[in-house]
């Protein structure tokens, strides 16, 4: 089955960091912008295509759902604002190595080609981890399915069956993942990407309110919510990481 782009949102969340992104840079002109109303005239100019979002829509979370539930497109990816250093490992005499990849219309076909083999495995979701460094990916294995995935690139199937759960302010992406995983029986991860995002190293967006007390809330109560799911907790810097039981 061969997607059209016209069929695809590749949509970019951001707040309080017009002049700092980076995703717009490497998708300039296929990404769209999905800013709070009051910074519009801040991100103007700044971005090519900008989406208003309502005032009352406050947190990442619920303007995740706000762009799923008010847009046409089927396909729906999610980016966060500050991509950096994208690309696709690959090894080279048993050492993994990455090529970076800035070329949007490579990025839209590839995009385009993972939501194509999730509907063939009956899945809704598809996405990567970020990651600093190529020995975080996994090219032995390029394609991993009993795996969480997060929404610094992440693909949704929109067709209103997945949304975010709001009662999590943080790790929503993990929880979406693990219901996606224990719902259908996997999800594709594609582990062979390079995509490395600058969570901490710019004001704005989760950085306002995220807090190590506020991940550890989210951390618990994903525990409570698939206990047989996670098998073991693991704080990194400013942030929890989670592992697996599956």
């Amino acid at each position: 089955m061969t997607l059209k782009k016209e069929s695809m949102l590749i949509a970019v969340p951001s707040k309080g960091r017009a002049g700092l992104t980076m995703t717009n840079k490497i998708l300039p002109n296929i990404c769209t912008f999905f800013v709070p109303k009051s910074e519009y005239h801040q991100y103007n100019g700044l971005v090519k295509n900008i989406v208003c979002v309502p005032k009352e829509i406050r947190g990442i979370t619920p303007t995740r759902n706000w762009i799923l539930k008010n847009t046409n497109e089927q396909y729906v990816v999610m980016l966060d604002d500050d991509a950096k250093n994208v690309g696709y490992n690959f090894l080279d005499k048993r050492k993994t190595k990455k090529i970076e990849v800035n070329d949007e219309g490579f990025w839209a076909e590839e995009f385009l080609k993972y939501f194509d083999i999730t509907e063939q495995m009956g899945f809704k979701i598809w996405g990567t981890r970020t990651e600093s460094s190529p020995r975080g990916s996994y090219p032995y294995k390029p394609i991993l399915t009993r795996t969480y995935v997060t929404a610094s690139l992440m693909g949704i199937i929109n067709d209103g069956e997945y949304y975010f759960d709001e009662n999590f302010v943080v790790k929503e992406d993990y929880e979406i993942c693990l219901r996606h995983i224990r719902d259908k029986g996997g999800i594709l991860g594609i582990r062979y990407l390079h995509w490395e995002n600058d969570h901490w190293g710019k004001d704005g967006g989760c950085k306002d309110y995220r807090t190590i007390d506020i991940e550890r809330k989210a951390i618990k109560n994903l525990i409570k919510l698939y206990p047989s799911m996670i098998s073991n907790v693991k704080r990194k810097a400013n942030e929890f990481t989670i592992k697996l039981n599956l």
